[in-house]
């Protein structure tokens, strides 16, 4: 990826002492992380380990990880929420990667492979929670750790539910229009610091989700399957999340758009190489 991606390109603001968790209440807040985590990693496992597949598992624990997380990002000594709509953009990662990693393990992981699987979500679930709550705090000295672990499970939603969609032979209208809500939402999360307008970032938000409709609807005509078409719509959410990031964060410049170049080509080439030798 390039160097410049926004995984790594934020404002770092000035350092705090204060970070969260440490201050008196904070570390009883953060201690239930690992138990909601606990949580999700019970009912994945009983989802894709359960024949015939529950869809009801599923929604369940989706639910369970919303209101959970609401809980844990609500009780941050620093913020200020006081609806849900104050608490929603943090909602997005914990309760999209609940359902795409359901989703995707369910489809993919067969026998011993499910331990591992659950396992390694489990700790990507804890890793996301953790840094939700950090990032109420901008100023925390992990602040830029936790925004590189969320852009990280951000873009490995979004490649669950692309795979999923072109996978389970969803309609095309249904498919494109589920992978452009998803991708609207997740682009919510990856400019929710770069823009302070939220209006604004809404906007960029929905041309993302559009554009990669569009890519989905492109994939109709494009003999690709599997991963090979989760990859191309990922390429393409990743390069126009990265430039719109950039845009907003007023660093885009003829040197970054060379680097999203070369990444677009690179991952061209592995599509069409994965196509090839297919």
């Amino acid at each position: 990826m390039a160097t410049t991606s926004p995984l790594l390109e934020r404002a770092i603001p000035p350092l705090r002492d204060n970070t969260p968790g440490l201050q008196p209440g904070g570390a009883s807040r953060v201690g239930r992380i690992p138990l909601l985590a606990m949580a999700f990693m019970v009912g994945l496992a009983l989802f894709i380990t359960i024949n015939p597949v529950h869809p009801w598992i599923l929604l369940v624990l989706t639910a369970l990880m919303a209101l959970g997380a609401d809980g844990i990002i609500r009780r941050h000594p620093h913020g200020e929420f006081h609806t849900v709509a104050d608490t929603a953009p943090y909602l997005f990662v914990p309760v999209l990667f609940t359902l795409s990693a359901g989703l995707f393990l369910e489809d993919v992981v067969l026998g011993y492979w499910a331990a591992p699987a659950v396992l390694g979500t489990g700790a990507l679930m804890g890793a996301a929670l953790y840094a939700e709550h950090v990032s109420v705090e901008p100023r925390s000295e992990q602040f830029p750790l936790a925004r590189f672990v969320l852009n990280v499970v951000t873009y490995l939603t979004a490649f669950g539910f692309y795979a999923v969609v072109y996978g389970f032979d969803v309609d095309l209208i249904p498919a494109a229009f589920a992978v452009g809500l998803v991708s609207m939402l997740l682009s919510i999360e990856v400019f929710r610091e770069a823009e302070a307008d939220p209006m604004r970032a809404l906007v960029f938000a929905a041309v993302i989700g559009v554009i990669v409709a569009e890519a989905r609807w492109v994939l109709y005509f494009i003999p690709l399957e599997g991963f090979l078409a989760g990859v191309f719509i990922l390429l393409v959410f990743y390069l126009t999340t990265g430039v719109i990031s950039h845009y907003l964060n007023e660093h885009l410049d003829r040197a970054v758009l060379a680097e999203f170049a070369l990444v677009t080509a690179a991952g061209l080439a592995i599509v069409i190489g994965g196509r090839v030798l297919a």
